[in-house]
């Protein structure tokens, strides 16, 4: 239950407001910077108007990875194979999580939303269960395919793993060979139920 009814001089408050100004302060100056407290101060605003749409840090971050998912998650094309449209959900997640500041941080730490679960999700994992996957194995790759990402993520935005990867391989390459292995090797699987 949300407290505080908005008022007046809430400057019109909401939630695309709200999750932009979290991302700019994370970015600003980091997760551990960002509170409640904080962000109804960036937004000038009091606590409980702020708490009437979100009612903790933990669905601040939710709603926050549901933005940043939410984009990445393309049109399919008929010129388009599933297999390329998934190398682009993966480019796309791991450009779009990159472009905010410990992102690989908070979308571990943030359960899903209502809408992720029931609305992204699905609509992500139809393309391939047109192409032939049962819905399972269609979850299964695609929640691989955000695991993958999600971990490169991580790793590029800790100091000190960036450097243990620089020192053997520009993270670029590295992240599209390992793309182009886990998607060649789901096309390969597929192609293989066909053929039984």
């Amino acid at each position: 239950m949300m407290a505080g009814r908005p008022k007046k001089g809430d400057h019109g408050l909401d939630l695309d407001r709200i999750v932009d100004a979290a991302w700019a302060l994370v970015d600003r100056e980091g997760v551990d910077a960002l509170s409640t407290r904080s962000l109804a101060s960036d937004l000038n605003v009091k606590g409980p108007a702020l708490y009437w749409h979100v009612r903790n840090k933990q669905q601040l971050l939710s709603l926050m990875v549901e933005r940043a998912l939410g984009k990445t998650i393309v049109p399919t094309s008929p010129d388009v194979p599933w297999w390329e449209w998934m190398r682009t959900i993966g480019r796309e997640q791991r450009r779009t999580f990159l472009a905010h500041r410990d992102s690989g941080i908070i979308a571990s730490l943030a359960p899903p939303t209502d809408r992720l679960r029931d609305e992204i999700f699905p609509e992500a994992i139809k393309p391939l269960m047109d192409a032939g996957f049962t819905r399972s194995e269609a979850a299964s790759a695609f929640g691989g395919l955000a695991s993958f990402v999600l971990g490169a993520v991580i790793y590029e935005q800790h100091p000190e793993t960036r450097n243990f990867l620089l020192a053997y391989h520009d993270p670029d390459v590295a992240f599209e060979f390992a793309l182009d292995a886990y998607v060649r090797g789901l096309r390969e699987r597929l192609e293989a139920k066909r053929g039984d």
